[in-house]
């Protein structure tokens, strides 16, 4: 009806039903019919002449219903990956690192539990887990970590021990080869270096305890202390990283020692170590046993 040229329902949408609010969906249920594809998706446009089996960002569920009832992405992805790969850099670095790689030959391998203990401290690292398929990497998703701990740890591809009481400075010296030699004609000596040795050494201290509730087991203690004293005697590269950045590749010198601290219950353990390699090169940690990644990675 109109009435002085405008209508009761005034607007252009004004007869339009309300919008429903929807709850979010949580289950699909098909039946009293026969199906051969179910196809959910974010994307308005999409209608059913233009979908088949790639995913895009906007596709919730797909399937084809072939001799399976799933619908998610995982059997996908399974025929499209062949390794799972994990690469690590510190942010603001061109050069990635690849710590992890895994085989991917059923829906069960996507589960993966890695913890990157060879990460040092006040650092933000970017971490990437790619999918490769045929040595292409054919999808990856970057996530920005920070890297911080106290105190210092030794660790390899199979421990992590460390500690956060009474840490000495961690004293090191820098080596290198050198001699003197008296010349005939200078009055000055002449100072001569026949190699490249450059890498450092030195000792720490820390007091290695288990508390309970802020009482300290002594049980547990000795049982920890005795089990560190085996790794750093095991005669094999270690990787000994700080709460202040620094981190090497090492091997223990010399003999542990385990002294009393201010209580006797308190226990310190000292050792000496040197550098033996690069920490972050990753042929180094291969053949030193540190790393499990293969060449091809590299």
């Amino acid at each position: 009806m109109l009435f002085l040229g405008t209508t009761f329902c005034s607007g252009k949408y004004a007869l339009n039903p309300a919008a429903t609010p929807a709850a979010n969906i949580t289950s699909l249920a098909l039946g009293d019919g026969t199906y051969n594809h179910l196809y959910l998706s974010s994307d308005p446009s999409a209608n059913t002449g233009s979908f088949d089996d790639d995913w895009t960002w906007d596709t919730k569920l797909n399937a084809n219903f072939s001799n399976s009832l799933e619908a998610g992405n995982s059997g996908f992805s399974t025929r499209t990956t062949d390794y799972l790969v994990i690469r690590r850099r510190e942010r603001g670095t061109v050069k990635w690192t690849t710590i992890f790689v895994k085989k991917i030959e059923t829906i069960d391998d996507f589960l993966v539990h890695f913890t990157d203990t060879y990460a040092r401290a006040e650092v933000e690292y970017e971490y990437c887990v790619s999918s490769f398929a045929g040595g292409m990497e054919n999808s990856y998703d970057i996530r920005t970590v920070y890297s911080d701990f106290d105190g210092f740890y030794i660790t390899d591809k199979d421990c992590l021990y460390g500690t956060v009481y009474d840490v000495d400075g961690c004293n090191t010296s820098r080596n290198m080869t050198t001699s003197t030699q008296e010349l005939l004609n200078s009055r000055y000596l002449n100072v001569v270096s026949h190699s490249v040795l450059d890498c450092d050494s030195g000792s720490i201290t820390g007091t290695f305890l288990k508390d309970d509730g802020g009482k300290v087991d002594n049980a547990a203690g000795l049982q920890y202390r005795n089990a560190f004293k085996n790794r750093l005697t095991s005669k094999k590269p270690l990787i000994l990283k700080l709460g202040d950045g620094r981190i090497w590749l090492v091997r223990v010198t010399g003999a542990p020692t385990d002294s009393r601290g201010s209580h006797s219950d308190i226990r310190q353990l000292t050792f000496e170590w040197v550098e033996i390699g690069d920490v972050n090169d990753m042929q180094t940690l291969y053949e030193t046993g540190l790393s499990d990644v293969e060449v091809r990675w590299w």
